[in-house]
């Protein structure tokens, strides 16, 4: 009944795949498993550079706005310098990075990090909001669906 069903939604071509991956899969399975593990250490290279960059984001508008009070939104993101040398250096365990739904990694270099971590023009207003910091005169924004947000990102469509 197998077979049957394999012939008519896959053809020719699906069983003889079917077959192959029946019939050669403990040579199939270890590369996946060792890719699987070499991705996951990638993401979380990322996500701990990510988590630093945020922690100097927070850490240096909290300076600023001591310093000036009143000061707008854009003044702020002006005066925020992040020492992207200095965190990849210092968080960098692995030479490899990946976003945590991509299957391909990139080397650890300051433009691939720069772009994987700030590649939303929000990015910076959203760090600052989920840590309470609110620019004087500027209401909380409704927060966007992230997922939503992330998955037309994926799909590359503007909304």
């Amino acid at each position: 009944m197998f077979r049957t069903w394999v012939d008519v939604f896959l053809g020719d071509i699906g069983r003889y795949i079917i077959d192959f991956i029946a019939n050669y899969y403990y040579f199939i399975i270890p590369p996946v498993i060792i890719y699987g593990i070499f991705l996951t250490i990638s993401s979380f290279n990322l996500k701990r550079i990510e988590r630093a960059v945020n922690n100097m984001i927070v850490k240096q508008s909290k300076d600023i706005m001591e310093k000036s009070r009143g000061i707008s939104y854009v003044n702020l993101v002006e005066k925020i310098e992040i020492d992207w040398d200095r965190i990849i250096k210092e968080k960098s365990f692995f030479p490899y990075i990946s976003q945590e739904s991509d299957l391909w990694v990139s080397r650890v270099s300051r433009e691939n990090v720069r772009d994987l971590i700030m590649n939303n023009d929000s990015k910076i207003r959203l760090v600052l909001e989920r840590n309470c910091i609110y620019i004087i005169g500027q209401q909380p924004e409704i927060r966007k669906n992230l997922y939503m947000e992330f998955i037309h990102r994926l799909t590359r469509r503007k909304y």
